[in-house]
């Protein structure tokens, strides 16, 4: 029985030590194997203080490149073929040039829906080739109305609500148009900025009153892109 133990603890040892030596070896391999470094950045609409992703909507132009990551090293993919997909259609390969580590697309997607990109490096160093397949996510554009008032309750007099953009496909907001209304009427204090909306609550207002606040913002050269929100509010 004392035999049959010490094989059983031999064995076992050497279960061990085999599950240990492929774990290392797996790990050694991960990590000399060659590794994409890819990025993107879409060239919608952000203000300034943004500092999330910027995110593209249904016509975007965005940028797509990476670098290949190999032994800790920047890969020379000068003289290698490169082929780019989008939505698993070839755009790009070795017809446009050797070594293509950027791309350009116009976003195809629409809201809630993403935008598949596969790389693939052909015959690296005259070995198997490398995919690498990333997904952006496509989102619609949004308006923020900032409402600096706790609870969402204001007080008789001035009130001042901004409306902030997101992910339109312009430059400037020179190219969007903005419509303010409350309680579906059109308010009487838009100010000079159409960002703004001075509201003016009077004294005899009863207490409890709700107001509904909204902004639609469209996209003055394209018709089909706009964006709205409302909030409640309640006269304190």
């Amino acid at each position: 029985m004392k035999n049959y133990k010490t094989k059983l603890k031999i064995f076992t040892f050497y279960i061990v030590i085999l599950i240990f030596t492929f774990l290392f070896l797996h790990f050694i391999y991960a990590q000399t194997s060659p590794q994409f470094l890819v990025s993107w950045q879409a060239q919608s609409y952000i203000p300034n203080w943004y500092q999330g992703k910027i995110l593209p909507t249904n016509g975007t132009p965005t940028e797509i490149s990476f670098e290949l990551i190999d032994k800790g090293k920047l890969a020379d993919l000068s003289k290698t073929k490169v082929r780019w997909y989008i939505n698993d259609e070839l755009v790009k390969n070795e017809e446009n040039g050797l070594g293509i580590k950027s791309l350009k697309i116009i976003t195809p997607n629409y809201s809630g829906q993403e935008t598949e990109i596969r790389i693939s490096v052909v015959d690296y160093l005259g070995g198997e080739t490398l995919d690498r397949i990333i997904k952006i996510p496509v989102v619609g554009p949004e308006v923020l109305i900032d409402s600096p008032y706790p609870d969402k309750k204001i007080s008789a007099g001035l009130s001042i609500f901004q409306a902030i953009p997101f992910f339109f496909n312009i430059k400037n907001l020179n190219s969007l148009s903005v419509e303010w209304s409350a309680n579906e009427q059109k308010p009487a204090g838009l100010s000079g900025n159409p960002w703004l909306l001075n509201l003016n609550i009077g004294p005899e207002t009863p207490i409890g009153t709700e107001i509904k606040i909204s902004v639609l913002v469209k996209n003055i050269l394209k018709e089909l892109e706009f964006a709205s929100k409302n909030i409640q509010l309640q006269v304190k």
